[in-house]
């Protein structure tokens, strides 16, 4: 078993990249969701992958809910791979971490159980360019972490943007990782070759190790999530769309706070409707599924769940 781990931060677009790698491939794989918190809203988007055409092959999504893969002082990511390996005992494993998790730490764990049954691909970095500041300024630790640590880094959302904020972010990212595949072009157009040169690198076992000095004093256990909160509610009443998008709004601006991400799923008036915050933008769309239960999730720092409750009519 081959396993690739696709990490970035909150909202980067990993699971709308590993969508495009399965379209792409077209292969047998197994997708492991380490997702934050109760919310499962990632895993039941990449399972449609598996309904929708883009998959020939059969996909499998599990979830792991026992906290971040990333917590060194925890066996039970090793031994749900291990569990994985033994019982559907797949070609490829589709790692997505919690994107507030640290790379290094995820691999060093990985590291514990490769044998000769079980080998580790250069891992993936998923990361929007345009927040790179951001990411800086909030998420310090784990911006450094991950970049530093990955092997291949992938900008996303970058379609419209230009080229010397494009540039501006290279020269960033180079300042903490001179070595890492830096691909700074839309990844949808590359051809299918390099997608499927992502599942066929081995990873070396010397490079586990391998660290950025600004990294390496890091402890990594529970403390890198404890300034982190999720609230999740399973109602609103909201009755038109107008409320819903002056909310995601707000949202984005700041005033409900610093939330990293928000998605849900929710009834407005008579339609079901999916919204994802991410990067400081937000979309909706009209949901998919044939049975959509309400979920809201927001995570970030210093959340005030009765004012969300409140604006989403809850109170």
């Amino acid at each position: 078993m081959k396993i690739l781990v696709v990490s970035g931060f909150l909202g980067a677009g990993k699971t709308t990249f590993i969508k495009n790698l399965i379209r792409r491939t077209k292969k047998p794989l197994v997708v492991l969701e380490n997702e934050y918190g109760e919310n499962n809203l990632d895993s039941r988007d990449l399972q449609t992958a598996s309904n929708d055409g883009i998959n020939q092959s059969p996909l499998e999504v599990m979830e792991f809910m026992e906290g971040c893969i990333c917590c060194s002082k925890k066996d039970s990511f090793a031994n749900t791979v291990l569990a994985i390996s033994a019982s559907l005992d797949p070609e490829y494993l589709i790692v997505e971490p919690t994107g507030i998790g640290r790379l290094s730490s995820i691999l060093e764990n990985i590291q514990k159980i490769v044998y000769e049954r079980i080998e580790v691909l250069p891992p993936i970095v998923i990361l929007s360019p345009q927040n790179i500041q951001f990411y800086k300024n909030n998420i310090h630790d784990i911006y450094v972490d991950q970049v530093s640590h990955a092997h291949k880094i992938i900008f996303s959302k970058i379609e419209n943007e230009s080229v010397e904020l494009l540039s501006e972010a290279e020269k960033q990212i180079r300042k903490l990782n001179p070595h890492a595949e830096l691909v700074t072009m839309p990844y949808k157009d590359k051809d299918d070759a390099w997608y499927n040169g992502l599942l066929d690198t081995k990873i070396k076992s010397s490079d586990f190790s391998k660290q950025h000095p600004d990294t390496k004093d890091f402890e990594h256990d529970d403390g890198d999530h404890e300034h982190f909160e999720q609230v999740t509610l399973y109602e609103s009443n909201l009755v038109n769309i107008t409320e819903l998008i002056q909310f995601l709004e707000d949202i984005v601006r700041g005033d409900c706070g610093l939330i990293f991400r928000s998605k849900g799923v929710l009834k407005v008036a008579n339609q079901w409707l999916r919204f994802d915050v991410a990067d400081r933008l937000y979309g909706i769309i009209c949901e998919q599924s044939d049975n959509p239960q309400v979920q809201l999730v927001f995570i970030g720092k210093e959340l005030d769940e009765s004012y969300l409750r409140n604006r989403l009519g809850l109170t």
